[in-house]
């Protein structure tokens, strides 16, 4: 789990790509998805197993989506996106 922003993510690394999600899972927002055990490319959230999807973010289980975010890796550099709020 990294700070991007004033966010928390959730980073994991699969087959040498790294992918990024908020760690917020939406179920009671418990903030613990970098908790959560990983299954090929799915999460599941420790606290009540929702699971999602690291490629979009979508419930395999439960209900709702994690956001995901991109991610560039240089070297021993990892890079997440940092989202803004938009203001309309």
């Amino acid at each position: 789990m990294v700070i991007v922003g004033d966010d928390e993510v959730a980073l994991w690394k699969v087959d040498g790509t790294v992918y990024a999600v908020d760690n917020l899972c939406p179920h009671q927002h418990a903030p613990a998805l970098h908790m959560g055990r990983l299954s090929g490319l799915t999460i599941s959230c420790p606290m009540h197993g929702w699971t999602f999807s690291l490629l979009d973010g979508r419930e395999e289980s439960g209900f709702g989506r994690v956001r995901t975010r991109r991610v560039i890796v240089e070297g021993d550099d990892v890079y997440v996106e940092e989202l803004r709020p938009s203001w309309s």
